[in-house]
């Protein structure tokens, strides 16, 4: 069995799948022995540094020694420092492994020739349609593919004997709103337009396009638009753009090919290159190319958009019940029922366990996953729920099913701390939408809510127990006596409960303190507070009044529960050499008592205690 690892970073808030669908077609195909453990992220979609880098954990997830062959697709990776850090780490694995579409020392390529498409292009249009001024409307300066078209576009004006100077290369990142910018600029600062817009991609061509149009020019009339990767929306749009082709599903299977070769010794180069062709088209000046069906392209949109609509209700409705969940256990019994109703083939969720009890002084890995703590609270398989007792147990059932399938891991956390994961089995759901991102922020954002809630929650507690707690032995104080007990010591005694008060004073503290020390004097406190506490009725508690002085309060108390709880504590405390006076008293139906007169008469009592032993 070959164990294949994919890592991805998402382009912008979708899933890039044409990788593992073509490694994945493949496998089937052939009905080889192998899997495919994909490590997915959404690092570069946020403007937070460090919710991208909580992205970017899911990298340090994976023990890359422990599989055949890595495939990495890095092209939508815009951190620097994650993508070396990364790049470094599939080198140190000293495992097999393929890029896609970016080239890294030390690794094999594998993608399109992009320098020769843009050749092909500016050929045609300095000799076909005479173009002698251009624009190349870039994507991002750092983006590798992107580069090599800047390049083979500078080449071919150095054929031409022009100079970058008057036909400039433009940045910014591959979105519509590029080309919108683009045209803008030109427009609004009366800038001469070249013969010809030469666009890094499609979305930037149609952004051209658009905005062109809405200003009073047409593309062929006033200039011409090429454009880059054959999207649909270049195929139907109008003028229809010229563009390059590619089959992107290709490529992931070719990069499998690859590591087959080297699995079975055979020579491999260093560069493998799919086949990618320029479909000339109306926005250059050229006839439609005829590859498209208007009517099923209509189709395909409303289809689209109907199930986009059923889709995102969906998620808001997840999001949704899943904030509205008082615990974190109710949260995941939410997304239990969503994952059930999508009939997955199989769904876990893998959390920290301290997300269950957090406290303020809670953090979670910056760098990894605190794996000891890591507990497989959801499980779905084949629309049912399962269990798992443990990590261990999820990836013995991962491995005995491993044959022709593909796993797709992606990571939960908050901000730049990892809580966990989500692991998908055979997502091809996720496919038809595409839109993982979407759904998982809706879940995170729950948890993170709930999480910082209870983290205030449990703070107040805590500064409510500082108020209430003796420091020094850990029981209430005599301020808890009032905020605390005395109103339900009133209600109780209404209803006919009766009450048992314990006055409980240290012998010859101070004498003790004078002669051994204040260490040892706390030391005697704390014995007395422990044993009380100890041996306290259901239902009671033990409050330092002041000094060495403690009382204690239980109700369902009995002339015989006092003398019993008297044995005990005199007792033990007899054995750790601590001697105490105590007086006690039990509460009647007389409603003009207080606590106080109560706790004045067991204080009392306490005194007879200490007189008969002088």
């Amino acid at each position: 069995m070959k164990k294949i690892a994919l890592l991805t970073d998402g382009w912008r808030k979708f899933i890039v799948y044409a990788w593992a669908e073509g490694i994945m077609r493949k496998i089937r195909k052939e009905n080889l022995d192998m899997v495919l453990f994909q490590f997915n992220c959404f690092g570069n979609w946020s403007s937070d540094r460090e919710n991208n880098q909580g992205e970017y954990n899911i990298f340090n997830l994976p023990d890359l020694t422990a599989y055949d062959g890595i495939i990495i697709d890095a092209n939508n990776i815009t951190d620097y420092e994650a993508l070396q850090k990364l790049i470094r780490m599939v080198r140190e694995s000293g495992k097999p492994a393929v890029s896609i579409g970016h080239e890294f020392p030390g690794l094999y390529y594998v993608g399109i020739d992009n320098r020769k498409p843009i050749e092909e292009i500016m050929d045609h249009l300095y000799n076909v349609h005479n173009c002698r001024s251009f624009v190349f409307a870039g994507g991002p300066g750092d983006n590798f593919e992107n580069r090599q078209r800047a390049e083979s576009y500078l080449d071919c004006l150095q054929k031409y004997q022009l100079t970058e100077l008057n036909n400039p290369v433009l940045y910014g990142d591959y979105e519509f709103a590029t080309g919108v910018r683009y045209m803008n600029d030109y427009i609004e600062n009366h800038k001469p337009f070249p013969d010809v817009f030469v666009c890094s991609n499609d979305n930037i061509a149609t952004g051209i396009c658009r905005t062109a149009e809405l200003n009073g020019y047409h593309v062929p009339g006033d200039f011409l638009v090429t454009g880059f990767d054959n999207l649909e929306k270049a195929r139907n749009y109008l003028p229809q753009i010229t563009t390059v082709n590619m089959d992107r599903e290709l490529i992931g299977e070719r990069a499998l090919e690859i590591l087959i070769d080297l699995w079975e010794g055979r020579e491999v180069s260093s560069h493998t290159y799919t086949d990618a062709n320029v479909i000339f088209a109306e926005s250059c000046g050229c006839p439609n190319s005829g590859m498209v069906d208007y009517r099923n392209y209509l189709k395909s949109v409303i289809d689209s958009n109907c199930a986009k609509e059923v889709f995102d209700n969906e998620i808001a409705c997840l999001e949704r019940d899943v904030l509205k969940e008082p615990t974190m256990h109710d949260m995941f019994d939410t997304i239990e029922k969503y994952m059930c109703s999508k009939n997955v083939e199989g769904f876990f969720a893998v959390v920290d366990e301290r997300i269950f009890e957090p406290y303020m002084s809670t953090h979670f890995p910056t760098e990894g996953y605190s794996r000891p703590d890591l507990k497989v609270q959801l499980a779905v398989c084949n629309g049912k729920r399962t269990s798992f007792e443990s990590v261990e147990d999820l990836i013995g059932y991962i491995d005995h099913n491993l044959k022709g399938v593909h796993y797709l891991f992606n990571p939960i956390h908050f901000g730049n701390e990892a809580v966990g994961y989500t692991l998908h089995k055979n997502p091809v759901f996720l496919y038809e939408w595409s839109n993982l991102l979407d759904m998982q922020e809706g879940i995170i954002e729950g948890f993170k809510n709930l999480f910082h809630k209870k983290q205030l929650t449990n703070a107040m507690k805590q500064l409510e127990d500082v108020y209430n707690k003796d420091q020094l032995t850990g029981v209430f104080n005599r301020i808890a006596l009032t905020d605390i007990v005395e109103s339900r010591f009133n209600r109780e005694r209404a209803r006919g409960i009766i009450w048992g008060v314990v006055f409980v004073d240290a012998d010859n503290f101070k004498t003790l303190n004078d002669r051994y020390g204040h260490e040892y004097g706390d030391k005697v406190l704390k014995i007395i507070a422990k044993t009380m506490k100890k041996h306290v009725p259901e239902g009671g508690d033990v409050f330092r009044f002041g000094g060495d002085e403690f009382v204690a309060l239980f109700p369902n108390a009995s002339r015989g529960v006092l003398k019993s709880y008297r044995e005990k504590v005199v007792s033990e405390l007899e054995q750790n050499d601590t001697a105490i006076s105590m007086g006690s008293c039990l509460t009647n139906m007389n409603m003009t008592l207080t606590l106080s007169d109560y706790i004045s008469a067991a204080d009392g009592s306490m005194y007879l205690d200490k007189n008969d032993k002088s």
